[in-house]
């Protein structure tokens, strides 16, 4: 049967949007997989999205090694594999093997010879998990053992080499000579690799490189995407002429004049973590640089190590040029950026921005002459000081349809002045909101469709009362509003069912549902079958009904996270 959801275009490319985790840039397979695996049991409509796209998420190959010969490591490297690609379990063929190296033992779980027998026509993508500090010796004995050496993979397009910290050895500065043999053997089997992909689970990686530079310029003329925490060694350009996306952290040790310049005219996305300010021109290019593909630019800076003035950073002798630039995310915790970035954003078409008010000059960037600007986030750690956000906020409200606020304060002052914001379609505020301002915002706001709120703590809401007492609450309520809201997410850090009992929230949320019969779909912190319980609870009261009856089709989705 299908969800009454379906029946709504905007809402399910919506849900087709979170599924996939585009909204974060997360646009490649194998993060689309871990994501929709996880939303898949939250809501009848991601269940259904996930079946019917199972089928491609299983088009992967897994080897999974480890040292010790513990089972319960062994389990949880095995599970971490198949969750990162989707949470799909382990074929029931599944290969174990222990493989003996100079006294040593290794473990090992692949499904390769499974498919091997079957073909391997159908693999585009191959995941390596491994532990850290690992000998390549060991690694490449398990690569022949596992029979992957032994016959060509040419539709293999992915290769995401996962490293699992080893929970007995703490090793803040771990050896990765293992991740250079692994892609040295793949990438001479399957010479077709487009998107290479390093993951891991523990941030001390980030301060590691790899001396992986002469095997990428090797492998260069395939080679479209890169996504690594580790920084590469090597001096000038990257070697890589048709590069498309780039991730990589910049290593904390490394000297600048040894990491590799982005090379400008191919590449489409730069990811750069882990960046001192004063290195981004050195890192992008001096003097006149012409990006004339890069359509996503995403820069955090490295947190407070060097102390830097504005005016240090204002180099006349740097001209970026973004002529095709879309979306700029922006982050760190860093006194100022580099003047010249600011303005090359401003010159840029941008239509998404995301920023961090933390950096103290990002007040200066003047967002009137991003005239496209569609989407604006904005982010203030450690204040109370709403204003500059609002400056920035309200500086482009007539063409804004996406803001999304984040700031630990309370929003008295702030919700009324969104109403300002007449074209929004989606809004956002991680900033603390109560309950009572909801109805108003959204009967101000015509065309919003989706709105997610963190609710204010309020010590009534947490007030347990009978769900004869909640129904009462629910028919009072006679204030309907004409809305287009479709889908509203709330957070809450505690629960809004309890036992035989609903919280006071409970039975506010549910009334303010009801006051929206435009309302397709509801996220909460509460688990989705609390939810459902509730509601059906509220609605076997005849007079609940009357005023309800629309949430009996409604999905629900619950949250995991506040």
């Amino acid at each position: 049967m299908t969800h009454t959801v379906f029946g709504n275009s905007n809402v399910v490319l919506q849900i087709v949007k979170e599924s996939f985790d585009i909204l974060y840039g997360l646009n490649e397979w194998q993060y689309r997989a871990e994501y929709l695996a996880h939303i898949s049991k939250l809501s009848a409509v991601c269940s259904s999205w996930y079946n019917i796209l199972a089928p491609k998420i299983r088009s992967h190959a897994v080897l999974s090694i480890s040292q010790a010969p513990k089972r319960s490591m062994l389990r949880a490297l095995t599970a971490r594999s198949f969750s990162f690609l989707g949470g799909i379990s382990a074929p029931s063929s599944l290969e174990k093997a222990v493989v003996k190296i100079n006294g040593s033992a290794l473990n090992y779980v692949t499904n390769i010879p499974e498919i091997v027998q079957r073909g391997v026509g159908r693999v585009q993508s191959l995941v390596v998990s491994l532990e850290e500090d690992m000998l390549p010796d060991h690694v490449s004995a398990c690569l022949r053992e596992s029979g992957f050496c032994r016959q060509p993979w040419p539709r293999i397009k992915n290769l995401c080499i996962r490293l699992a910290a080893n929970t007995d050895i703490v090793s803040h500065n771990p050896d990765l000579s293992a991740i250079e043999l692994v892609s040295q053997v793949v990438f001479k089997h399957a010479p077709y690799v487009q998107g290479f992909y390093i993951a891991s689970n523990r941030a001390a990686h980030r301060g590691s490189t790899l001396p992986m530079y002469q095997m990428l310029q090797e492998q260069g003329p395939w080679i479209r995407r890169i996504r690594m925490p580790q920084c590469v060694r090597g001096a000038g350009v990257w070697p890589i002429d048709n590069l498309s996306a780039l991730t990589m952290s910049i290593g904390s040790d490394l000297p600048a004049e040894q990491v590799p310049v982005v090379a400008s005219h191919m590449i489409q996305i730069l990811d750069l973590s882990n960046v001192e300010p004063r290195d981004l021109e050195r890192l992008l290019g001096s003097g006149s640089v012409l990006f004339e593909s890069l359509r996503v630019l995403e820069i955090r800076f490295r947190t407070h190590t060097v102390t830097t003035v504005a005016h240090e950073l204002d180099n006349d002798n740097v001209a970026l040029e973004f002529p095709r630039l879309e979306t700029v995310r922006i982050y760190g915790f860093q006194q100022v950026a580099p003047l010249f970035l600011l303005h090359a954003i401003e010159r840029a078409p941008v239509r998404h921005l995301f920023v961090d008010m933390t950096i103290q000059n990002m007040s200066t960037l003047d967002i009137t002459r991003l005239p496209h600007l569609h989407t604006l986030e904005i982010t203030m750690a450690f204040t109370r000081n709403l204003q500059p956000m609002l400056d920035m906020v309200f500086a482009s409200s007539m063409c804004l349809e996406r803001v999304v606020l984040k700031a630990q304060v309370v929003s008295d002052g702030l919700v009324p002045e969104l109403t300002r914001l007449r074209n929004l379609r989606y809004l956002k505020l991680e900033v603390h909101v109560r309950l009572e301002q909801i109805q108003p915002l959204v009967k101000s706001l015509h065309r919003l469709v989706e709105l997610d709120v963190v609710l204010a703590f309020d010590s009534q809401y947490d007030r347990l009362i009978t769900i004869e007492d909640a129904q009462v609450i629910v028919c009072k309520q006679r204030n309907t509003a004409s809305t287009s809201l479709q889908v509203l997410r709330t957070r809450y850090r505690r629960d809004i069912c309890v036992g035989d009992m609903v919280s006071r929230l409970g039975a506010d949320l549910v009334a303010l549902l009801a006051s929206f019969k435009s309302v397709l779909r509801f996220q909460c912190i509460d688990s989705r079958q609390n939810v459902h319980k509730l509601i059906a609870q509220m609605l076997a009261n005849p007079d609940v009904m009357k005023v309800a009856q629309h949430l009996g089709g409604l999905d629900v989705c619950s949250s995991s996270t506040y």
